[in-house]
């Protein structure tokens, strides 16, 4: 499992609650042994144990980087002699993924032809990362805020909590006192993509390979509104033949903050369809 931008892997658990429950021993779907969620090496725990290593710089941690631990670990003992499926949502589809949720990659050819529509989507985000509120007393005054505030309350309840409690470490305000800050710098968030336009064409590049190997399923939400339509037909093209193409109505990009349950099932629908 692989988070999206400014993220972490905790986001995951209301999902596999949900997906654990309905492959559940008992039911008639395939079984799960377990799931891994690795986090971004600038997002979450990661971000908080590599300190250090990242300070101020945004090309300290690209996702090719990501995605060269992830082939680490798919190589360890860990995971040896596993079925292994990898489920990636938004930027974390750039860093590998068989289920791809929302994603955010596109060639080089449709960054040449359509960067002046795709451009102000990026600045967008990257403002908004950067005006946004990064200080809290504690972890209850930020869920407080969170609950109170767009773009976290329109999320799920169970999501706000867990970024909440997940996306957030203990530090100092500029007069020293005791408080919670992001994991996650918001130079890394604000600046991402940018820093990792060319991971994302080598990340195409790859998945028009990969789809003539192994089955590759797409989910979306309905509503174009954070990613741009180009970047939605430019993974589709170069795609081929999707195994699967599903439109989860009603929601937009934030699809695994706002419906962590139906991301869940439409998983879920995909294993079963793949067990074979």
């Amino acid at each position: 499992m692989f988070h999206g931008l400014g993220q972490h892997k905790e986001q995951w658990e209301p999902t596999l609650e949900k997906l654990f429950t309905l492959h559940s021993e008992g039911s008639n779907l395939p079984r799960l042994r377990e799931a891994w969620a690795l986090d971004w090496q600038s997002h979450g725990e990661a971000a908080v144990l590599n300190e250090e290593a990242l300070k101020d710089d945004p090309k300290s941690a690209p996702l090719d980087l990501w995605a060269s631990a992830t082939a680490g670990f798919l190589k360890s003992d860990l995971v040896a002699g596993h079925k292994l499926v990898g489920v990636g949502y938004s930027s974390g589809t750039v860093g590998l993924s068989i289920i791809m949720v929302e994603p955010s990659m596109m060639d080089e050819e449709t960054w040449n032809t359509s960067h002046e529509e795709i451009q102000p989507f990026f600045d967008m985000y990257a403002n908004a990362v950067k005006r946004r509120r990064d200080v809290w007393a504690s972890k209850e005054a930020a869920l407080n805020y969170f609950m109170g505030r767009f773009p976290w309350n329109s999320w799920d309840p169970r999501i706000v909590a867990v970024f909440s409690e997940h996306a957030l470490k203990p530090s100092q305000d500029k007069d020293g006192n005791a408080c919670v800050v992001g994991k996650c710098i918001a130079i890394h968030e604000a600046c991402a993509f940018q820093v990792n336009l060319k991971n994302t064409w080598d990340a195409v590049e790859q998945l028009s390979k990969l789809s003539q190997l192994v089955p590759i399923h797409v989910v979306y939400g309905e509503n174009v509104d954070l990613m741009p339509q180009v970047i939605r037909d430019c993974v589709i093209k170069r795609l081929g033949t999707a195994a699967s193409i599903t439109t989860i109505p009603d929601v937009g990009h934030t699809i695994m903050q706002e419906r962590p349950d139906v991301v869940a099932t439409t998983i879920s629908k995909i294993l079963n369809h793949n067990q074979d």
